[in-house]
């Protein structure tokens, strides 16, 4: 597990590229290239798994007893 401080840095910069990404797609409507899209895109998948990574364990469910 990834230390959780770290958690709102991951999310930050996940969403900035991601608006970064909304931005380029807007200005580029007219003649999107793919490459781009992608080089712009995994950077942002990456930090989005890294946040979610740095959430803690979720606790095991107790089974109830009959």
């Amino acid at each position: 597990m990834l230390n959780p401080k770290f958690r709102f840095l991951y999310l930050l910069l996940a969403i900035a590229g991601l608006a970064f990404l909304v931005y380029h797609i807007a200005d580029t409507f007219s003649d999107i290239d793919p490459l781009d899209i992608l080089l712009i895109s995994l950077p942002d998948l990456v930090f989005f798994y890294l946040a979610y990574k740095t959430y803690p364990d979720p606790q095991p469910v107790k089974q109830r007893s009959r």
